[in-house]
């Protein structure tokens, strides 16, 4: 069904701003299956019907400039040293000891222990550490690089390591409706081959400066981060929450030990229950 047809149509049910309706198909005409929301000016609809294929999302009415106010706003009400800033990130200098993964066993090993491809993201080696490298990229150029430990793990040799500041969270997949938001880049990845957009904090935290490049590449968040996280949940939501629908899903099983089915799966039923 063409994209405009439906939305001069849906407008014209004129749902208020932050309201919604649900009610009879406009399109198919079933009884009690459509769901319209209006929220942050941005219209989301989705018809349940099996065989109506009415479903769509418009972008938000608010502006760049609006959110820059908004944040700048948000983060001296909460006592910052700093204002939520536009400059450009610097550029990542790729260390001479970062390679090719295809040239080490462990580093294939591991990703294919989670099912994950060099396709979804830019993965290398880091020789001298031996980690596996997943660079953090934003508006084409690399930003950042988080690396994951392919030996034992020891106080001087944790799990993960970020070889710079992010500025940016580790962002892969190219579905501009749903970003999964969790705390690690394997997790992430498999997200991204699910079909929907993984975000990992590279922790559980998020900065001021992880909030624009979030808004900029997905339209709704779903935060789910692990079950000793729940508090950092609410706080991640409540940061997000004024600026794109964000929601919960606290998780029995981290993400990245389902397979790409399992995912798509919970995935789609999380997008059922908001209407999407």
């Amino acid at each position: 069904m063409e994209y405009g047809f439906q939305l001069d149509k849906i407008k014209d049910l004129n749902v208020a701003h932050g309201g919604s309706y649900r009610g009879d198909c406009i399109f198919c005409l079933h009884r009690n299956t459509l769901s319209v929301k209006n929220e942050h000016g941005r219209l989301i609809w989705h018809c349940f019907h099996a065989n109506c294929t009415a479903k769509g999302m418009t972008d938000s009415e608010l502006r760049v400039e609006d959110l820059d106010k908004f944040m700048n706003d948000r983060v001296f009400a909460q006592g910052s040293n700093h204002a939520f800033s536009t400059e450009p990130f610097k550029e990542f200098v790729i260390p001479k000891g970062f390679v090719t993964i295809y040239g080490n066993n462990k580093a294939k090993e591991f990703i294919e222990k989670f099912g994950i491809e060099d396709t979804e993201a830019r993965l290398m080696y880091d020789v001298k550490q031996n980690r596996l490298v997943f660079l953090v990229e934003y508006e084409g150029k690399v930003v950042g690089a988080v690396g994951r430990s392919l030996g034992l793990l020891s106080e001087s040799t944790p799990k993960w390591y970020k070889y710079s500041t992010p500025p940016c969270p580790f962002i892969v997949g190219t579905n501009k409706y749903i970003g999964i938001v969790v705390e690690d880049s394997i997790s992430a990845c498999k997200v991204a081959m699910a079909g929907f957009t993984g975000i990992a904090l590279m922790g559980t935290s998020l900065p001021d400066n992880f909030v624009k490049p979030i808004v900029d590449r997905v339209d709704s968040a779903f935060i789910c981060l692990d079950r000793d996280a729940t508090q950092q949940s609410f706080k991640l939501r409540d940061s997000l929450s004024h600026i794109i629908p964000t929601y919960i899903d606290m998780l029995d099983k981290d993400l990245k030990w389902l397979t790409i089915e399992e995912i798509k799966e919970w995935g789609n039923k999380l997008c059922e229950k908001i209407g999407l």
